[in-house]
């Protein structure tokens, strides 16, 4: 039984060499023998496509590199490529054999450059560039600098209770500086670096915050957004608040006489701002509750019909002016009112408080005296209504070595509150002392 078996093998070898499908499989394989032999002869080249090719843009060496130029932009991430090379080369390649670049060529200065792209193959094959695309790309360069910029700190999300303010002038942030990396033609477009807290809280006393929110704007107030290098930094921001407080502004009316309706006076007096708001960093600033603020003194006799005055608004030290307001005008309403002249005879001059050494003689026998009030009243009004006196109480005659001298006058009205004498008047005077009999002679 073997050896029918063993003859029988070759016998079968024979069968399958002989039959159709092994001529066929033959013939196919030496059609493609022929035709490779003949496309590797006649067609060494062959092209082909490789697509995302990264773009890099390289300064090693170059004029760019030795004037401390850096890229900061290219418009152009990727290229698809076609090639042509040997087809037994070609073949064996993939994309991460190929490297795109754009060539700088002999730039040396900061700018935004159009540049052609080119491929290269890291292992060495060689090859021809049949196409690329995009064939250029557009490259900014510039150099890269460190500045320090002051930083300006923000809360806007803080609120101050109410009778307090916020010293803006006095907040303070620590570090106040920082230092920016980038390109030179962006570190000039900074206008403001920003220290920004978005905490919120309501706040009667001092406050500190921390933050590193880092924001960076132009001259124009627009955020910037570029190829800055910011370090992270930890800011301490320190927020003062004061005590605050509106006050009713008034002054001091002086020289009125006895029943002079001051308050009828006031109603026409108008200043031009009624209130004023204080701040103190004292807490006790305002412990006295006062409600007006005295801005000056207004003398009677100084108020004609036209008048009208500027007050300075002077303030302590310890206050501090949230309105603003560095002065106030005060203007008479002359509406309803008039102004009359009248002499007054010597019988209304009146001496009083005289010394009782001396004898006091009125040189002026009258006096014409200028008016102003309400025209009601001061058309019924009479010279006799008008009382002028001179107080001698603190007279000294050291202060007068003439015997001959004046004193002011005060002019006041007899049961007339709505009127009011205006200017400075004066009475001359003559003086005699009075002798003390002596022993002898009496």
């Amino acid at each position: 039984m073997a050896k029918k078996a063993k003859g029988r093998f070759p016998a079968r070898l024979e069968d399958i060499f002989g039959s159709k499908p092994f001529a066929i499989f033959i013939a196919v394989s030496t059609a493609l023998i022929i035709w490779f032999a003949i496309i590797t002869s006649v067609y060494p080249s062959t092209p082909m496509r490789f697509n995302n090719i990264p773009v890099r843009v390289e300064l090693t060496g170059t004029n760019a590199e030795a004037n401390g130029l850096s890229v900061v932009g290219c418009d152009v991430d990727t290229v698809n490529v076609e090639l042509v090379g040997n087809r037994s080369q070609i073949g064996r390649m993939t994309a991460e054999d190929l490297v795109a670049y754009a060539d700088v060529g002999v730039i040396s200065s900061t700018g935004q450059f159009t540049l052609n792209l080119d491929v290269r193959s890291d292992n060495n094959i060689e090859f021809k560039v049949q196409s690329i695309s995009p064939s250029v790309a557009t490259v900014k360069l510039d150099k890269i600098e460190t500045r320090t910029f002051d930083v300006e700190p923000a809360f806007p999300n803080i609120k101050v209770a109410s009778g307090h303010a916020l010293d803006r002038e006095d907040v303070t942030c620590e570090p106040s500086t920082i230092d920016i990396t980038g390109p030179s033609a962006q570190l000039a477009e900074i206008g403001k670096v920003v220290v920004n807290s978005d905490k919120t809280v309501e706040i009667s006393s001092s406050y500190l915050l921390y933050t590193s929110d880092v924001q960076v704007y132009t001259t124009a107030g627009a955020k910037l957004d570029g190829d800055l290098e910011i370090p992270s930094v930890d800011f301490q921001i320190s927020i003062p608040i004061l005590t605050q407080k509106e006050l009713d502004l008034t002054y001091e009316l002086i020289g009125t006489p006895t029943g002079f309706d001051e308050d009828w006076l006031r109603e026409r007096l108008k200043l031009s701002e009624e209130t004023i708001t204080l701040a103190s960093q004292t807490s006790t600033a305002f412990a006295k509750n006062d409600s007006t603020l005295n801005v000056g003194f207004v003398r009677l006799s100084e108020i004609g019909l036209d008048y009208s005055t500027t007050l300075d608004i002077e303030l302590e030290d310890i206050y501090m002016n949230q309105s603003g307001i560095q002065q106030v005008t005060l203007t008479l309403d002359n509406e309803g009112l008039s102004s009359r002249s009248f002499t007054v005879s010597a019988d209304n001059i009146k001496i009083t408080n005289k010394p009782t050494n001396y004898e006091f003689k009125r040189v002026t026998r009258q006096l014409d005296i200028t008016v102003v009030g309400d025209k009601e009243v001061l058309d019924k009004l009479d010279a006799d209504d008008i009382l002028v006196t001179v107080d001698l109480l603190d007279y000294d005659a050291e202060q007068y070595p003439s015997e001959s001298f004046t004193r002011p006058a005060t002019i006041s009205f007899y049961q007339q509150g709505k009127v009011w004498a205006v200017g400075s008047y004066r009475i001359a005077l003559d003086r005699s002392e009075i002798k003390t009999p002596s022993v002898d002679e009496t």
